[in-house]
Formats: structure tokens, sequence, C-alpha cells
């Protein structure tokens, strides 16, 4: 059963987002009063002046962990938090610029993070399953930047979650925090999140690149996905019902043909089964394919990649399927 602490938060934050409907929490951090969107006690947080006297939540060192409480969500729908922060570190991207490759490995557990969990409607943790057991957690943001920096995270909400818990880590560190805002993703206009790689080379928002592989920027400024043996996207929804169009550009970097591939699941995580859709051979100048509609019980899908350079992968809907 939910606690009454999870209601009350529940009730400040749906009136917090009445303005506007795809925003639930936007919290600018200009006064004292914005700490009231955090669990308490919030003693060891701070509302005041930081970088060129602009004022930011500052999170001292010490702290443990700091949540925020719980914000309504609907299962199976595509979120977008975005959180402009700093930290005090020796290591960030301005001193080492291994820290994306370092992210990529270890999934930022040794930074200063945000962290994001889901509750099902009994207030109990709740994920997505893979393989009807295996948990697949929502990454959490790393905060890696000595400077304010936008850090971005595009998700889908798992199949049972009913409310979203934001918590912060400084993990022995001084953490400036800007804004938070947690929205409704419509921008992107792809059915999976990131598809393009648009939020820079410190934003995999969901998407692993495997053994050796890493975000990066070319020299024409573009930000693309190097996947190693294994990598991919995380979930995102799908329906049975609908046909999807795919749309890939990259680039295969080894003598072992490249490949995306995309796999369906059902609401438990239970493998349906894959389509392969391109070699690396065959995406270079961008290749589409139309018409593919998920097995029966499909909910999920998950993209697959394996030895690429990936600029663009983009899954969209062609429209009802008919038999």
């Amino acid at each position: 059963m939910k606690s009454i602490l999870q209601l009350v938060g529940l009730c400040l934050l749906s009136g917090a987002a009445t303005a506007n409907a795809q925003t639930l929490l936007s919290i600018p951090f200009d006064n004292d009063d914005d700490l009231q969107y955090f669990v308490a006690p919030v003693d060891e947080l701070a509302v005041e002046p930081a970088f060129d006297n602009q004022r930011c939540l500052i999170v001292g060192s010490d702290v443990v962990a700091q949540a925020l409480k719980p914000i309504a969500v609907q299962a199976l729908k595509k979120y977008k938090l975005t959180i402009r922060a700093a930290v005090d570190d020796s290591d960030t991207v301005e001193t080492n610029d291994r820290l994306p490759e370092i992210l990529a490995k270890n999934g930022g557990k040794s930074f200063a993070a945000c962290q994001l969990t889901f509750f099902d409607k009994d207030g109990e943790e709740t994920t997505f399953l893979l393989y009807g057991r295996i948990r697949m957690r929502a990454d959490p943001i790393s905060i890696i930047s000595g400077q304010l920096h936008e850090f971005v995270s595009v998700f889908y909400a798992p199949p049972e979650a009913e409310t979203l818990q934001l918590k912060l880590l400084p993990r022995g560190r001084k953490v400036w925090i800007d804004e938070i805002v947690l929205e409704r993703e419509t921008s992107e206009g792809t059915e999976n999140g990131n598809p393009d790689f648009r939020y820079g080379k410190f934003n995999l928002s969901g998407w692993d690149p495997g053994s050796e592989g890493r975000l990066y920027v070319r020299s024409d400024g573009t930000t693309v996905l190097k996947c190693g043996t294994s990598g991919g996207s995380s979930f995102f929804a799908v329906d049975d019902q609908v046909r999807y169009s795919f749309h890939c550009k990259g680039k295969g970097y080894s003598k072992t043909a490249g490949k995306v591939t995309v796999s369906f699941y059902d609401m438990t995580g239970k493998d349906l089964g894959y389509t392969h859709l391109f070699w690396g051979r065959d995406m270079e100048e961008g290749a589409t394919k139309n018409g593919i509609k998920p097995p029966p019980g499909a909910k999920l899908a998950m993209l697959k990649s394996s030895r690429l350079i990936l600029e663009q992968v983009m899954v969209t809907q062609d429209g009802p399927a008919t038999d």
C-alpha cells in the first residue's frame, strides 16, 4: 500500500504539472520554496548563488542520498528527464577525455548521479524484465561536468510503473543543480529513444554501446555511437497490431560484418523472436525497411547492434496492420 508520504508527494507534483499536461516536473531552483519537492528532511540542501551569481541547488558532499517526492507516470509511455548540473570533482569532462568510455563501461556507478526508481500500484519497486527474470533498470544520469551542463535521459516507464522517484547521489562530491525537468517526450518523432544521439556524447539515454563502444563527436560535429561486439537500445513500446518502419544510417568498421536487428518481447520480458534489419554495408547512405509487424503478444522491443558506427536508428509507426 502506498505510504502517506507518497500520496502527499503525488498531490503536490500533480498540481505543479497542471499548467502543462506534458510537463510533470519543472524545478528552476530560484529560491528555497523549491525545496518542497524533496522528501524531508532537507537541512543539508540549500538554494544559493553559485555560477556567475546564478542561484542553484547545492547538495553537500556529505549527503548520502536525497530523494524527491514521487511523481505519477504512465506505464509504457516515453519520458525525457533533463538535469542541468555541475560537480566539484577532479575527474570531469573538462579534465578527462576518456569519461564517455568509462561511463559506457561502468554505467556511471562511481560518479555523482541522479537515480531513477519506479514503483507499482502497491508501492513496490518495479522495472523491466528480460526473459521474464533478468531485471533491466533505468540508467542513472551521471553528473560529470565541472561547469553547468545539460544531462538528458529519454526512457520508457516499465509495464507496471505508476510512480517515479528521483534520487540525488553526490557520492562524496559537492553538486550544483540549476534545473530539473521531467516531461513526456514528444519531439523526437520516433518510438525508440535518442534516435540520432542528439543529446551529445555524455547522454546515452539507455543505449548500451557494448564492449569497446562509446559515444563520440566526429570532426563534422555529429555525435555517433560506436557499437562493440554487442550493443543496443533500451526497451521501447510496440503494438502487435501496428506495422513499423526502421531507418538506419551507419557504417561497419570491422572485418566481421556489422548488423542491426530488433528483438520483440511480451509484457513480462519473454523473448518472442527477432527480425534482421540491415548489414553495415547496406546502411552507409541510410536504409529503410517498412511494414515490419511485431509477433503476436509483443509489447516491447529492443534494437541490437554490433561492429557499427551508428548515426541514426529511427523506429516509426506505419499504421494499423492488415493481413
